[in-house]
């Protein structure tokens, strides 16, 4: 008996002595990445990332549990929105999503699990222009304690983990592909663009802060432009800094007096001048493609663009239906 205790109590020290080697050797902290092609716009891929409540189309762990319970918190798509799940134990479990920070096409977000067992971990989601298509790439970050990192010689959670990447970016590249509407159905016009008078607010505004300006500034412009607004709110770009990552732009109205301009508000000219121009119907996710479709337009042709102008037909203001807004872009031409 006492040989039995003596040879069990030295193969424990063994497996100890094992687990701390390999503790020692495997890091603590875990970083899984997968990256996938998506042909279709990064603005369209990143949609798909970015809201939560889209994740039902491609998420891996969604598509192992359709019957998960998910409720969402605060404003999908911005900072600080995410969502909590309830699955089956040991399919999904529990815990909570939580969007910590975007910038430009690229989403931070942390993971708390809550069962079956307690962690946390940080990710990443990326939409990246590359060679006329998207780079979606997904990473996952975990810090585990010493020594139970050791762990991860048994578990291999970048191949564990590596797998439901590959499946849920494989997933996604199939929904994103066909639901996005191709460039050769856009019908891209040649026109006349008529002299306009806008009223506005104009500077040089960061790429990521582009949606936040042209909010305030309508919201400040709206109630003061009132008597005399002579059309749709519209928005003109008169640079497009890719290596700054800025745009020198404005947020306006068409008007019919210029007498006296708005608080904080300048007056601004456009046209007249030939156009070629393309109608956007529905959410700002193919965009890009619209633009796109102009530029090749105009190198075809052998000309350049002066400015761009969007006119929001109908928007989020006007309507909660993303596929009922309407937006004509206008590249005016020297």
């Amino acid at each position: 008996m006492k040989k039995f205790v003596r040879f069990l109590l030295v193969f424990l020290l063994l497996i100890v002595v094992i687990m701390f080697a390999l503790a020692i050797y495997e890091p603590q902290d875990v970083l899984v990445t997968r990256s996938l092609l998506i042909k279709a716009p990064k603005e369209a891929v990143f949609e798909q990332m970015v809201k939560f409540k889209n994740w039902t189309n491609w998420s891996p762990w969604y598509l192992m549990d359709t019957s998960m319970k998910m409720t969402y918190i605060g404003s999908d798509g911005q900072p600080g929105s995410g969502y909590t799940w309830q699955g089956q134990e040991h399919v999904t479990g529990s815990g909570l999503m939580t969007n910590t920070g975007v910038e430009g096409t690229t989403m931070n977000f942390d993971v708390h699990f809550t069962a079956p067992r307690e962690g946390k971990a940080a990710a990443v989601l990326s939409a990246k222009d590359t060679i006329g298509m998207t780079k979606a790439t997904w990473s996952f970050n975990m810090h585990v304690a010493f020594p139970f990192n050791a762990m991860d010689a048994f578990l291999n959670m970048d191949k564990m983990l590596g797998g439901d990447f590959e499946t849920g970016l494989a997933t996604m590249k199939k929904y994103v592909e066909s639901h996005t509407t191709p460039v050769a159905v856009i019908e891209v016009k040649e026109v006349d663009f008529p002299a306009r008078i806008y009223e506005g607010i104009r500077k040089t505004v960061a790429m990521n802060d582009i949606l936040k300006f042209f909010a305030d500034s309508y919201i400040s412009l709206g109630p003061a432009l009132a008597p005399k607004i002579a059309g749709p709110a519209a928005g003109i770009y008169y640079t497009w800094d890719l290596a700054n990552k800025n745009s020198d732009m404005a947020a306006v109205f068409p008007v019919t007096d210029t007498t006296k301009p708005a608080d904080g508000a300048v007056i601004l000219h456009a046209g007249p001048a030939k156009a070629f121009m393309a109608v956007l119907k529905g959410g700002y996710g193919n965009e890009l493609q619209y633009h796109s479709a102009i530029m090749k337009r105009l190198a075809e042709k052998g000309l350049k663009q002066s400015l761009v102008v969007e006119e929001y037909i109908a928007g989020p203001k006007d309507q909660a239906d993303s596929s009922k807004w309407v937006t004509n872009i206008y590249y005016l031409v020297r």
